[in-house]
């Protein structure tokens, strides 16, 4: 609030005289941002791109304003708007078919089918869990046969600490790859209990996992810092993007495959459908 008042040289009472006064306002201080004329409050967080900034400034001045009973309603658009707009940088956190490929015979050549890395990346993108889940994640499934196509679905679940007030976090998971559902039973058939058999504590586990990860996105050339700095996670949106491009883009179904709350929520990570794919989709029927 203090940045906004600072930069558009307004008072803290001209925010709350009227919704109109203060719409106005931060339409200004989003031109003087774009412009570099930004006066940042002494204690202001460094700049991290002109949607983030103002879209911060946004909610801080609309909870100020809330206060003093001056308030918007929910799904507003506008400048006034709570829409999550940092969430697009996920759309490039994604493979090709051809990188999945390749990353998947690069798995096999260095560690194998029958390898705790190969499972992981795996049923990480099919199952698009997050660490714990996947970490503590059953070997147990069901099998589903296909009456018209004979192809075999392992239906497994995990759990999900953070969605546990929806359906109380748990969520099936669909490994449709032959080659994941031969490494699970191969697991299965030495007595394993989950989808790893390391021998060492989670802390460790999660090192030799994540260098592994590494690896492989290196191999792949990937230079994007999220690669690196979330490697699991990372999984979580590759899978995302796997099921929507496998799926013609039915987000409904995706978000009930990968456990998001909301087709909006899938929508704002990775964007609408490419215009490709719309005529793609379009021409095939």
């Amino acid at each position: 609030v203090e940045a906004v008042c600072n930069t558009c040289n307004v008072l803290p009472q001209d925010l709350i005289v009227s919704k109109n006064r203060t719409e106005k306002i931060m339409r200004t201080y989003a031109k003087l941002y774009q412009a570099g004329q930004v006066k940042q409050s002494p204690q202001g967080q460094r700049s991290k791109g002109l949607n983030t900034s103002v879209h911060r400034r946004v909610q801080a001045v609309r909870s100020f304003c809330a206060f003093y009973d001056v308030t918007w309603s929910k799904g507003v658009t506008g400048i006034m708007s709570q829409k999550v707009v940092s969430h697009g940088q996920y759309a490039d956190t994604r493979l090709t078919h051809d990188e999945l490929e390749k990353a998947n015979s690069f798995i096999k050549e260095r560690w194998g089918l029958d390898s705790d890395i190969y499972r992981w990346f795996w049923i990480g993108i099919e199952s698009c869990a997050r660490f714990e889940a996947l970490y503590n994640m059953s070997l147990d499934y069901t099998t589903h046969i296909n009456p018209k196509t004979g192809k075999t679905v392992y239906v497994m679940s995990v759990f999900e600490s953070k969605t546990e007030h929806i359906r109380g976090g748990k969520w099936f998971k669909y490994i449709t790859r032959t080659d994941t559902q031969k490494s699970i039973d191969l697991l299965r058939q030495r007595g394993g209990q989950r989808i790893h058999g390391a021998d060492i504590n989670r802390t460790e586990f999660k090192k030799m996992i994540s260098k592994s990860l590494a690896e492989i996105f290196t191999h792949l050339g990937k230079t994007n810092p999220y690669f690196f700095h979330h490697p699991t996670h990372s999984l979580r949106h590759i899978g995302a993007q796997y099921w929507l491009a496998k799926k013609n883009y039915n987000y409904g179904l995706v978000a009930e495959i990968g456990g998001w709350h909301t087709i909006d929520e899938l929508k704002k990570s990775y964007g609408m459908i490419p215009p490709e794919k719309i005529l793609e989709i379009i021409e095939s029927e």
